[in-house]
C-alpha cells in the first residue's frame, strides 16, 4: 500500500502535525508507524478521509457530529448533521447567510443525487479544489471553490483578542539530537523524559512548548539551572520576552488562527510581530497546552513573539496643565509616595565623557561639563515613576548668561541617552533681552519635547533647592519651595510601564561655567499595576510588516569631536557591508578626511551653505557629489532627488524596505531638520520610516507622507535619498589616503561665488567681521550666531583639534610623507588660536563659541577677534606652502 509520511503530508493539507494527531485521538483517523521508523504514516484511506473533515471543518460541523457521520452507515445521521448545522446558521447574525446557503446547497445536491450511506458521499475535497460542486438554487449554474469556502470560513470566525505575555528566560531541554541538531525526536524526547522521572510543568505553567520547523515537531521543557544534561538531547536557553498569546481548540483551523494573530498587529497602534533580520520570527510560533472547560475539545495557547512599537504620544490625549495656586506641594507628595530613597555621596559621582569634576573642601561637588554630553552618572537606577531632589549653585564667575545659550541650566537625564532631558534655566542667552530661562523636558517614554518660558529660572550664586516628580499622578517641577509647573494626563502615566527597565539617573549641563551640588537624592515612587487595553484590527498578513537593521547606535559621538554628519553616515553604511570594523579605514576618520571636511575651514559669502565640505559640495554639486565619494571607496551609488522619489513613490519605498532587509541603511538629505541622517528602519509596510541622525540612540519614527511628496514641508522632507550600490573594485588604502593628501592643494584653495575654502575662507571670514558686516543685524536675526560665526568656530575648533589622526593614519601607511609632522602641528596651532593661547585666543576674546552680537558689532573686539583669525590664515597658507615644497618632488 502507498503510505505518506506525516511530515509531507501536513504541508500537502495544509494541517498541522498536532491537529492530526488529535484527529486521530478522536478515533477519525489512524496511522501506521514502521519499524524501525520515528514518523508516522497515512494510507491512502485516511487521507481520503482527513480531505472530507478538512471540508466538514470549513462548514464548522462539530467534531462530535463528524464522529457520528463515520460511526453510523445511516445516511439519516448525514441529513440530521447538515439539517442541525443549517438550523445553527440560521440562529446566527445576516454575517453568517453566505454560509448557510453553502450547506444548504450541499445538502440538496447529495440528496439529488440519491446518496445512501458515507462511502458514497462525493470527493469533498477534489470536488471543492477542483470546482465541481454545482448549485441548484438561484446561483444554479455558478461553482463554488474551496479557496471561497475557506474566506466565509475565516470571516466567520471569530476575532482573535490575544493576551501579552512576559516569558521569562529559561534553561530548556529540547527534543532536537545532541548529534544532529537538524533531527528532532519527539517520542524518544518523551520517553526519555518520563523514564527519568522529571516533572513537567502542568498546563498554562509556561514550562513547556512545542513548534514545528521543517525536521518535524519540536518540544521544549523547562529545567533547572543545576540540571546535568546525559540524555541525548540538546539543551539550551530559552530568551523569553514578549508574546501574544491566544486560547485556541484543536479541533479549529490552527492556521487560521495564526494568520489571524498575526495579523492583529499589523494596525495594532502599540506592539508588533517581532520578525529577526532574515524575515522569520524571532521564535517560532508555539503550543502551550492549556486546562480546556470542555474535556472533549483540547485546548491550547497559541504564541507568537511581538514587541512594543516606539512609542507615539499621539496616541494619547493631551496633558493638562493644572494652575499652580490649585494645589500644593504636600498635595503633590502625597498623590506620588515615596517607596525608596538614596542619597548620593558627593564623591561617589561618576563621570562619563570626561567633564571636570571635583570634591571641595567644603564637600561640594564641583562639575563643570563644557558641553552637554560630558556628564555626572549617580549610578542609581530607577524607574518611571521616580523623583531626584538637589541642592546646587551656579558659579559666581558665570558673568551672569554672557557665556553662552544655556551657560546657567541645569539638567538631568534618566538614563545614559543624553539626547532627553529635564532642564530648569535653559534657552538664556548672551542678549539677556532674550533669556527665557525656561523649564525644558523630553515627556518619558515618547520623548516629545515641552518648554516653559519663565518657569525656571534661579537664585544667582546661591544655593537652590529643585525638585522633580515624575509621577503617575503629577509631573512637578519645585523651584526653592514653590511649583513652577504641574501637569497631569500626560500620556506615559497611562501607558504601559510594566516591561521598563531601571535606568541611572545622570546629572547634566552645558556650558564653562562652574556647578556646585551640596546634596542629590534620587527616589523610587510607588507603581500601582495596570490593566493592559490593547486595541487592534484583523488584515491579512501577505508578507513581513516592520523591520529594523541589527545594529542601532549613534550617528555619531559629538563629544570625541564628530561633528560632520554626512561622515557618520557613510561610517554607518560601510559598516554594513563589511567594509567598516573600526576606526580609522572606512570610518568617520576615514571619510572626514576623504571628503575634506576635517582638512579644510570653509566660509559662506552669502546664503549660509553648510558647515562643512561635503555640506557646501553636495549644495552646489547635488547628488552626484556623494556618488563620487563613494566611487572612490569602490563602490557604486545612487542618488535619488525628490522630484524622483515623488514621481515614483511607491518604488522607491519598496527599494528602501529592500535594503533594510538586507540590513543596509539609506542616507536621506532632509530641508528644514537635521541636514543628514540615515534611515535604518520601516513599520506598517513601509508607512513608517524609522529615521536615526545626529547623537540619538534610538531612530524617530516619521510618517512617509512627511517625507516624500508633502504639500507642508515638514524638518522631515527628503532632498535626496542615496543608495549605496554593488562593489566595483578593491581600492588600495595606501592609496587612497596618498591622493587625498596630493589633491589638498585644489582643495584648500577651492573659490566661487558662493563659498570658498582654506586660507581664503579665514581671510573672507575675518574681513567680513572687520568691515562691520554684521553691523545692521538685529539679535533675533542673529539667534544663536551658528550660521554667521558659531558654524565657522566648530569647523575651525574640529579641524584644528581631530585632523591629526588621519594624518597619522596617512602616515602610517605612507611613511614617506614625513613633512605631515609639520602640517598636523599647523593645524594644532590653529585650536589653540581657538582656545589655548594664553588667554588671547578667540574664546578668550569672545569670539569663540561665547560670542555674542555685541562683541561683533564692537570697533574695539571685532579687529581683535579679526586678527587672531587671520592668524588661522597664515597657519593655513603655510600648510599649503609646505604641500606644494613637498608633493612636487614626490609621485603619487
Amino acid at each position: 500500500m502507498d503510505l505518506v509520511k506525516i511530515t509531507d503530508l501536513t504541508p500537502q493539507l495544509g494541517l498541522t502535525s498536532r491537529s492530526l494527531r488529535y484527529y486521530e485521538e478522536a478515533g477519525l483517523i489512524q496511522s501506521v508507524r514502521l519499524p524501525g521508523e520515528k514518523y508516522r504514516y497515512f494510507d491512502a484511506a485516511n487521507i481520503e478521509r482527513l480531505k472530507q473533515i478538512i471540508v466538514l471543518r470549513k462548514m464548522m460541523v462539530p467534531i462530535k457530529d463528524i464522529l457520528r457521520i463515520y460511526e453510523s452507515d445511516d445516511m439519516s445521521v448525514v441529513v440530521q448533521v447538515f439539517v442541525s448545522r443549517i438550523e445553527e446558521i440560521d440562529r446566527e447574525a445576516a454575517a453568517l447567510t453566505e454560509l448557510r446557503q453553502v450547506t444548504d446547497d450541499f445538502l440538496k445536491t447529495m440528496l439529488k443525487n440519491g446518496v445512501r450511506n458515507i462511502s458514497a458521499l462525493p470527493l469533498l475535497y477534489e470536488a471543492f479544489c477542483n470546482q465541481e460542486l454545482e448549485q441548484v438554487d438561484a446561483r444554479e449554474n455558478n461553482s463554488v471553490s474551496y479557496d471561497e469556502l475557506s474566506a466565509i470560513s475565516e470571516n466567520l470566525a471569530k476575532p482573535v483578542e490575544p493576551s501579552i505575555l512576559l516569558l521569562p528566560s529559561m534553561r530548556v531541554l529540547s527534543s532536537y539530537l545532541k548529534e544532529d541538531n537538524q533531527v528532532t525526536d519527539p517520542d524518544g524526547f518523551w520517553h526519555w523524559v518520563q523514564s527519568r522521572r522529571i516533572m513537567t510543568g502542568g498546563p498554562g505553567s509556561h514550562e513547556q512548548f512545542e513548534y514545528q520547523t521543517t525536521a518535524g515537531d519540536v518540544y521544549l521543557l523547562k529545567m533547572d539551572d543545576d540540571f546535568v544534561n546525559d540524555s541525548k538531547y540538546m539543551d539550551c536557553i530559552f530568551e523569553g520576552g514578549l508574546f501574544a498569546s491566544v486560547n485556541v481548540y484543536l479541533d479549529e483551523d490552527l492556521g487560521e488562527r495564526l494568520r489571524s494573530l498575526v495579523s492583529f498587529f499589523d494596525d495594532n497602534k502599540y506592539y508588533e510581530v517581532d520578525y529577526v533580520h532574515g524575515g522569520g520570527l524571532r521564535q517560532e510560533a508555539m503550543l502551550e497546552n492549556l486546562i480546556s472547560p470542555d474535556e472533549k475539545r483540547e485546548l491550547v495557547a497559541l504564541l507568537i513573539p511581538i514587541k512594543k512599537r516606539l512609542a507615539s504620544s499621539e496616541l494619547f490625549g493631551r496633558p493638562e496643565e493644572l494652575e499652580c495656586s490649585s494645589v500644593t506641594v504636600e498635595e503633590i507628595e502625597k498623590a506620588n509616595p515615596v517607596l525608596w530613597s538614596e542619597e548620593i555621596p558627593m564623591d561617589k559621582l561618576i563621570p562619563i565623557n570626561s567633564p571636570f569634576y571635583r570634591v571641595t573642601e567644603q564637600g561640594e561637588a564641583e562639575y563643570i561639563s563644557w558641553i552637554s554630553t560630558r556628564v555626572l552618572s549617580t549610578g542609581v537606577d530607577v524607574k518611571i515613576p521616580f523623583r531626584v531632589d538637589m541642592e546646587f549653585r551656579v558659579g559666581e564667575d558665570s558673568g551672569g548668561y554672557g557665556h553662552g545659550m544655556n551657560e546657567g541650566s541645569i539638567r538631568f537625564h534618566h538614563g545614559e541617552d543624553l539626547n532627553y532631558m529635564f532642564g530648569i534655566n535653559m534657552d538664556n542667552n548672551p542678549d539677556e533681552r532674550l533669556s527665557q530661562e525656561a523649564i525644558c523636558f523630553h515627556q518619558p517614554v515618547f520623548g516629545d519635547y515641552h518648554r516653559y518660558p519663565k518657569r525656571g529660572g534661579i537664585r544667582p550664586g546661591v544655593y537652590n533647592r529643585l525638585t522633580w516628580i515624575v509621577g503617575l499622578k503629577h509631573f512637578a517641577v519645585i523651584i526653592n519651595d514653590e511649583i513652577r509647573y504641574c501637569g497631569v494626563d500626560f500620556p506615559y502615566m497611562s501607558a504601559d510601564l510594566s516591561c521598563q527597565k531601571a535606568l541611572p539617573v545622570v546629572i547634566g549641563s552645558n556650558s564653562s561655567i562652574k556647578k556646585y551640588f551640596r546634596s542629590i537624592r534620587v527616589s523610587q515612587l510607588m507603581q500601582q499595576p495596570k490593566i493592559k487595553i490593547k486595541e487592534g484590527a484583523l488584515i491579512m498578513i501577505t508578507k513581513q510588516s516592520n523591520n529594523m537593521i541589527p545594529d542601532i547606535h549613534r550617528l555619531i559621538t559629538s563629544e570625541y569631536g564628530e561633528n560632520y554628519w554626512f561622515d557618520g553616515c557613510a561610517r554607518y553604511v560601510m559598516e554594513s557591508v563589511g567594509e567598516y570594523t573600526g576606526e580609522p579605514d572606512f570610518g568617520y576618520c576615514f571619510f572626514a578626511g576623504l571628503t575634506g571636511d576635517v582638512l579644510a575651514q570653509v566660509y559662506s559669502y552669502g546664503v549660509y551653505m553648510g558647515e562643512g565640505v561635503s555640506a557646501c559640495s553636495a549644495v552646489r554639486e547635488g547628488g552626484s557629489y556623494f556618488e563620487r565619494i563613494f566611487e572612490k571607496c569602490g563602490y557604486a551609488g545612487t542618488f535619488v532627488a525628490a522630484q524622483q522619489l515623488a514621481a515614483n513613490k511607491e518604488m522607491y519605498i519598496q527599494t528602501l524596505i529592500a535594503y533594510i532587509d538586507k540590513g543596509v541603511p539609506v542616507i536621506t538629505f532632509t530641508y528644514g531638520g537635521p541636514p543628514m541622517g540615515v534611515y535604518v528602519g520601516y513599520e506598517e509596510y513601509g508607512k513608517i520610516l524609522l529615521f536615526l541622525t545626529g547623537d540619538r540612540t534610538e531612530p524617530e519614527r516619521i510618517p512617509v507622507e512627511r517625507i516624500i511628496d508633502s504639500n507642508e514641508e515638514y524638518p522631515s522632507t527628503a532632498k535626496g535619498w542615496f543608495f549605496i550600490g554593488e562593489k566595483k573594485r578593491k581600492v588600495s588604502l595606501r592609496q587612497l589616503y596618498r591622493d587625498i593628501i596630493f589633491d589638498m592643494p585644489k582643495l584648500l584653495t577651492v573659490k566661487n561665488e558662493e563659498y570658498c575654502f582654506g586660507p581664503e575662507a579665514f581671510r573672507a571670514w575675518a574681513e567680513g567681521i572687520e568691515n562691520g558686516k554684521l553691523d545692521s543685524m538685529k539679535p533675533k536675526e542673529f539667534d544663536d550666531g551658528w550660521a554667521v560665526h558659531v558654524s565657522n568656530i566648530c569647523n575651525m575648533a574640529t579641524n584644528g583639534s581631530c585632523s591629526s589622526a588621519f594624518f597619522r593614519r596617512v602616515m602610517e601607511l605612507n611613511p614617506d610623507l614625513t613633512f605631515l609632522d609639520e602640517v598636523i602641528r599647523l593645524y594644532e596651532r590653529t585650536a589653540q588660536i581657538w582656545n589655548n593661547d594664553n588667554g588671547n585666543d578667540l574664546e578668550a576674546l569672545g569670539g569663540g563659541f561665547n560670542v555674542t552680537l555685541q562683541n561683533l558689532q564692537d570697533e574695539t573686539r571685532r579687529v581683535r577677534i579679526a586678527a587672531k583669525i587671520k592668524e588661522a590664515a597664515e597657519c593655513m597658507d603655510r600648510v599649503l606652502s609646505i604641500l606644494d615644497e613637498n608633493l612636487g618632488k614626490m609621485s603619487r
